[in-house]
């Protein structure tokens, strides 16, 4: 029993929907939570939630992604789309969970893991190390001591030492194909437990033969979750791609769809309802800081609506830029403001969706093409994502160009789609994008108010049609784009602390010094450790 698994357009590109934020800082940290508050079966009582001794820069910038929230908030079992991960501190304290940020005394085998140390208002206790990373997804290392490797993929079941392994056995015959793998862990003691995975839990009565204290039940926490039947992955680049279209006398959308198809193993009706699905949330998305006034959306500490001062602007009649450029702002801004309750779509950043469909939006409507030439684009879009998720770190650890500069891309080859490009054009667009970006860092400024991420993404979004326009044109940019995304790994490879880190690009000046003792001082005050009265 093996599990076959790669980028996917709904786990990894546009996934998971969620509130507005970072994906992998609070969708991906909330998942993290989520995944640790299965590892105990009683009330939450006291939760420690630490990072490894060598990583004081991610306690140094706690909040300013609101990782702290996600954390709490995944703990208390909300999802990635729940508006409560906002008040998940007040909620911890309203139910009287006493928590605590801080750091490990050593490091664990884990780098940017997170550990979470449970305590269940019976006593019981549980560990789990994991981390969040990038996209949204998670990876966790650790339960309860015994190593392990698990994506929120599948749901499973772990069974702690001293179960007899004749009742496992029967349990896996009996679910049949539903089982996708089973993994002997074994702690540093010496100890054994087991971990099943299936595509689908085991009913009630069929876990009648265990003892509640016998087993842990972890759920599958991505949309699309593991199956026995996955196809292997179609295409790992755009020549690749358009060598299986051609093959299979297909469009190259086409060719997008059965990508999906092997994935996930649903049918075209069940694909293109979820790219529908997901197409109205970024439209509600980019619409939404008109849709509720601009002015009375409130300001936060650490984010300021910036819509409102370009609408002020763009009232005074003074903008310097086109009437397609002037829009897509519009939206971005939009989409910057992260308004509670507004659900967005990651791509592949939090808030990149909304980003690459301000550009296609504003596109399709100066154009006048239809809706569904736009789900077509969304389509490439996916399909670029997932290369980008297959050649490279398709996050802020490849610096900017893992996250805006991979956004532009999508949103480059999706709008060259639209306009009547070929999959050779959509290449050139999604190139040129990403040479663009290569070796700006990911350096957000804790307490920094966006800053400079808001320079980067509304660029992204403004930008795409200049590369759609490019490669329409004939112009060759002579990479191929995997070719373009091995050179951002290797990158990465060579200076990993000069493209991603507390002390990199802007993070050096002595503001974002000034703004780091914002974040730490008065925006964090009283969250990183609270305690319940005793009852």
């Amino acid at each position: 029993m093996s599990k076959i698994f790669y980028p996917d357009f709904f786990n990894d590109v546009f996934g998971p929907i969620m509130q507005p934020g970072s994906s992998s800082s609070f969708a991906g940290n909330s998942r993290v939570g989520h995944a640790a508050s299965f590892t105990i079966k009683g009330k939450l009582k006291r939760a420690k939630i630490r990072f490894n001794l060598s990583d004081k820069g991610r306690i140094r910038k706690l909040g300013n992604m609101m990782e702290d929230r996600a954390f709490l908030g995944g703990l208390q079992g909300f999802a990635t789309d729940d508006e409560r991960l906002f008040k998940s501190h007040e909620l911890a304290r309203e139910n009287k969970i006493s928590y605590e940020f801080g750091a490990l005394d050593k490091d664990t085998p884990y780098p940017g893991s997170v550990c979470f140390d449970l305590e269940s208002d019976k006593g019981e206790k549980g560990r789990l190390i994991g981390a969040s990373i990038g996209g949204g997804m998670i990876l966790i290392s650790e339960i309860n001591g015994f190593p392990v490797e698990w994506q929120g993929d599948s749901n499973a079941l772990f069974f702690k030492p001293g179960v007899v392994q004749s009742k496992i056995d029967t349990l896996i015959k009996h679910q049949g194909s539903a089982v996708l793998a089973q993994k002997i862990l074994k702690s540093a003691s010496g100890e054994e437990a087991r971990f099943v995975e299936f595509s689908e839990l085991p009913a009630e009565k069929d876990l009648e033969n265990f003892a509640p204290e016998e087993f842990l039940v972890y759920r599958a926490l991505l949309p699309v979750v593991s199956f026995n039947g996955r196809q292997p992955q179609l295409f790992k680049n755009v020549d690749e791609w358009i060598a299986y279209a051609e093959a299979k006398h297909i469009s190259f959308v086409e060719a997008a769809i059965a990508y999906e198809k092997a994935f996930s193993g649903w049918d075209e009706k069940r694909i293109w309802a979820y790219f529908e699905h997901i197409r109205d949330i970024l439209l509600n998305q980019i619409h939404a800081l008109e849709d509720q006034g601009i002015d009375p959306v409130p300001d936060t500490p650490l984010l300021p609506v910036y819509g409102k001062q370009w609408n002020r602007y763009k009232k005074s009649g003074k903008v310097l830029q086109d009437s397609l450029t002037s829009r897509i702002m519009d939206y971005a801004f939009s989409v910057n403001a992260k308004i509670p309750g507004v659900k967005i779509v990651p791509g592949p950043m939090g808030t990149g969706g909304g980003y690459l469909f301000s550009a296609l939006e504003g596109v399709r409507e100066a154009r006048g093409l239809t809706r569904q030439k736009q789900l077509e684009g969304l389509a490439v879009a996916a399909g670029l994502g997932a290369i980008a998720f297959s050649n490279c770190h398709a996050s802020g650890a490849s610096g900017c160009v893992g996250e805006s500069g991979i956004c532009c891309a999508m949103a480059s080859g999706a709008i060259t789609w639209m306009a009547g490009g070929t999959g050779q054009q959509v290449q050139h667009a999604a190139s040129m994008a990403l040479q663009a970006n290569i070796g700006i860092p990911c350096d957000p400024i804790p307490g920094g108010l966006e800053f400079p991420c808001l320079t980067r993404t509304v660029r992204a979004a403004v930008t795409a049609p200049l590369y759609a326009d490019m490669a329409l044109s004939g112009i060759d940019p002579l990479i191929p784009y995997h070719e373009v995304l091995h050179a951002i790994e290797h990158t990465r490879n060579l200076y990993p602390e000069a493209i991603c880190g507390a002390d990199c690009g802007t993070n050096c000046t002595p503001t974002a010094e000034k703004c780091q003792r914002f974040l730490s001082g008065e925006v964090m005050e009283g969250k990183m450790r609270w305690e319940a009265a005793a009852s």
